[in-house]
């Protein structure tokens, strides 16, 4: 079989996470997350959502006003990073791999590290100021910690297309 006619391991998991994104129902930013073993096997997604119980439909969860913790999504939404280690717990997740829409926060890198992920495999990072003491800060602590941080797109994946058109169905980037 041709090398073209198949798609390679970093499309097919970095697609899922984009497409677990497309279930996420935040307004702004749709984030999704994939985790995968050392034998290739997915064994956790997840979306940025509500948590178990809290009804998707009340606007009150989808507020945008950061200086009002009441009326802030951020305290009520769940990262796709953390719904995805919840829906694995049942599997052996040390030295596994997560795949990213979006560079971890640093509470999602927490969580990523106390649960033995090795690497991260991430489609875009935040370019707003106030991300980049962040992003360091996530940078630092994927470091100290010894995760293997790629951004996909510097991967040597020819076979990026599959990507690009799922890309072209979702408004993601800001």
């Amino acid at each position: 079989m041709k090398k073209e006619n198949y798609m390679s391991w970093s499309s097919y998991f970095m697609s899922i996470a984009l497409l677990s994104s497309f279930r996420s129902k935040d307004p702004k930013t749709q984030n999704g997350a994939c985790i995968v073993d050392k034998h290739h096997k997915i064994i956790g997604i997840g979306y940025n959502g509500l948590p178990r119980g809290c009804c998707d439909d009340d606007p009150h969860y989808w507020e945008d006003d950061d200086n009002d913790l009441l009326r802030s999504k951020h305290t009520y939404v769940v990262h796709a990073e953390k719904n995805a280690i919840y829906n694995c717990m049942a599997h052996d997740i040390n030295h596994a791999t997560i795949y990213v829409t979006q560079f971890p926060c640093n509470t999602c890198a927490q969580a990523i590290i106390q649960v033995g992920i090795k690497e991260v495999i991430f489609l875009r990072k935040k370019k707003y100021s106030h991300h980049t003491s962040l992003n360091q800060a996530v940078d630092k602590m994927f470091t100290d910690s010894s995760v293997n941080v790629v951004c996909y797109k510097t991967l040597d994946i020819e076979d990026t297309f599959y990507l690009d058109a799922l890309e072209k169905t979702q408004h993601l980037y800001t």
